[in-house]
């Protein structure tokens, strides 16, 4: 509903803007024009009839006494010819072709001149003041008097019209040079006034275009924001409707990654249209002025000109595109493959003489790494036909990229291929690292996986075993404790009753007197018991007890 109110407040200014903008290039009234043309003319004759009847008497004052030769009825008919004169004169003033520029009378011509009629002389003169006007953006009207009885009014180089003492005449002027000035300012004037018009109305409808075309904007960022939207919480309901990746048998591509894949692409739609519309409205907006128009163009070949010629790259590089996707599908398929063999293996579905199931994983994923670089270093000169090529270049830095950035993950798998394959853990077997022990739950080429006694699962990552001792128990864990007991008792018969005590099917344990003070004789004892038998700890303490031998205070060291 926001978007229909937008888009209806923008239409309303364009529809107002159009109103304002055909207002102005209406075309005014020619009658009305002749009408005040002709009035003031009329009047400009009646100043000059009175301006000779004023003078008559000053003449007749310094006449030489002939008039009394003269008859009266030739005076009363002098006076009454007069009068008709002036009537005359205001009739001829009146008449006349206008010359018009946008229907807007600039000046008229009343006479004929070489044998052409006024009313062709004026259509010529205005059709030749349309093109001025268009062509000259300067208000360069001048006056032509270089040849005799006769000025032509000029714009710029272009001659508009040629002006005879007969158009001076009829016009009611005093001389040529004032008729054709007054015509070069009518021109000017008219020019100037046209050009203000037609700059204003530009301007706002400039505007009026830019507000509507802004309103439009937000309306398809919006568009494209909700199609957006409404495709991933399709692709999101409807998991199940999603085409599944598959070579024959063979599935190339998870439902879920491939539902990522299109969000990823819904996305990356999304936000590409969202700027070419910004940048078209952009390119719009710069070319409604005069001032901008070259700054769009230029924004327009800065951005299209490297887009076009990668275009045009991409279009020879099509073949070679196409087989290089192919390869890449290969190697997927090849990889996927791979992994899905050595899981049947590992989950012993599948059985193998040369491969054991714990070893599966392990070669499944040595075999896989292989291959992508195999495909990196080998496959590049195989599709391009050549090992200097931009493919094989490409490849050669992917690679050496990576030796980088995975330099303590490769030397983790290079400790863990040795660990996996040499089998220096067994599962199930015990291990103690850093003070904490549990048996091994599974072995990687990254990491041995062990679980504690409290059920969680220590990670310890095989490089890390180069800086700290990891202790392999075998399969039965070892119980290392404390025990201090009275310094009074004899030493010897406590270290037996301990050794004695201590004693499982897997040998004796390890007694050792750590030191001894007031507080008592301080033992340390490791033994290796099964997790059926005794806790050692308690058969020793309880062989103690027996013997009458009792326990000392711990202290520090």
């Amino acid at each position: 509903m926001r978007s229909r109110h937008l888009v209806v407040f923008g239409v309303f200014i364009l529809f107002v803007t159009g109103l304002t903008r055909l207002g102005w290039a209406l075309p005014h009234d020619a009658g009305t024009d002749a009408h005040v043309d002709a009035a003031l003319d009329a009047a400009s004759a009646d100043a000059e009839a009175d301006a000779q009847e004023d003078a008559e008497p000053e003449a007749e004052a310094v006449a030489p006494p002939i008039e009394s030769v003269v008859p009266a009825a030739s005076a009363s008919a002098a006076s009454s010819a007069a009068p008709a004169h002036a009537s005359d004169a205001t009739r001829e003033i009146a008449e006349g072709s206008p010359v018009r520029l946008h229907d807007k009378r600039v000046f008229a011509i009343r006479v004929k001149h070489a044998g052409i009629t006024p009313e062709e002389r004026a259509r010529r003169a205005s059709a030749a003041l349309e093109r001025a006007f268009e062509e000259n953006e300067k208000e360069d009207v001048r006056i032509d008097e270089s040849q005799p009885n006769l000025a032509i009014v000029m714009i710029g180089n272009r001659p508009i019209v040629e002006l005879t003492p007969e158009d001076a005449e009829a016009a009611g002027d005093a001389s040529l040079t004032a008729h054709a000035a007054g015509i070069g300012e009518n021109v000017r004037s008219a020019l100037k006034s046209e050009r203000t018009r037609r700059d204003v109305s530009s301007r706002v409808l400039s505007w009026s275009l830019i507000i509507l075309s802004a309103l439009l904007l937000f309306l398809g960022v919006r568009k494209a924001r909700d199609f957006a939207v409404s495709a991933r919480t399709w692709i999101t309901d409807n998991p199940k409707r999603l085409p599944m990746l598959r070579v024959g048998s063979v599935e190339v591509m998870r439902p879920a990654a491939f539902q990522g894949l299109l969000r990823i692409g819904v996305t990356l739609i999304e936000r590409t249209v969202q700027l070419a519309i910004l940048y078209i409205w952009l390119v719009f907006v710069l070319s409604q002025f005069e001032s901008t128009k070259d700054l769009g163009g230029k924004i327009t070949t800065t951005i299209l000109t490297p887009l076009g010629a990668l275009v045009g790259r991409i279009a020879l590089a099509l073949p070679l595109l196409v087989v290089g996707v192919i390869a890449v599908i290969a190697v997927v398929i090849v990889t996927r493959f791979i992994r899905l063999f050595f899981r049947s293996v590992e989950m012993g579905e599948t059985q193998l003489a040369w491969l054991p199931p714990d070893l599966a994983a392990a070669t499944s994923a040595i075999t896989r790494i292989g291959v992508v670089i195999g495909a990196l270093v080998l496959g590049a000169p195989l599709v391009t036909g050549s090992d200097q090529g931009t493919a094989s270049r490409a490849g050669f830095v992917v690679i050496a990229a990576l030796g980088l950035a995975l330099v303590p993950m490769l030397a983790s798998m290079t400790l863990g291929f040795q660990a996996v394959f040499w089998r220096r853990f067994r599962i199930g077997d015990f291990v103690s690292f850093d003070g904490r022990q549990g048996r091994v739950a599974n072995v990687t080429l990254f990491e041995v996986r062990v679980l504690d006694g409290e059920g969680s699962e220590l990670r310890i990552p095989h490089l890390l075993t180069l800086v700290r001792p990891l202790r392999v128990s075998g399969a039965y864990p070892l119980a290392t404790f404390e025990i201090v007991v009275e310094s009074k008792a004899p030493q010897e018969q406590v270290r037996k009753i301990m050794a004695a005590s201590g004693t499982s099917k897997h040998g004796e344990p390890r007694v050792r007197l750590l030191f001894a003070d007031q507080d008592g004789a301080h033992y340390e004892i490791i033994a290796k018991r099964a997790l059926d038998e005794e806790d050692p700890a308690t058969a020793v303490l309880r062989a103690l007890s027996d013997a009458g031998i009792g326990l000392g205070k711990h202290g520090g060291r």
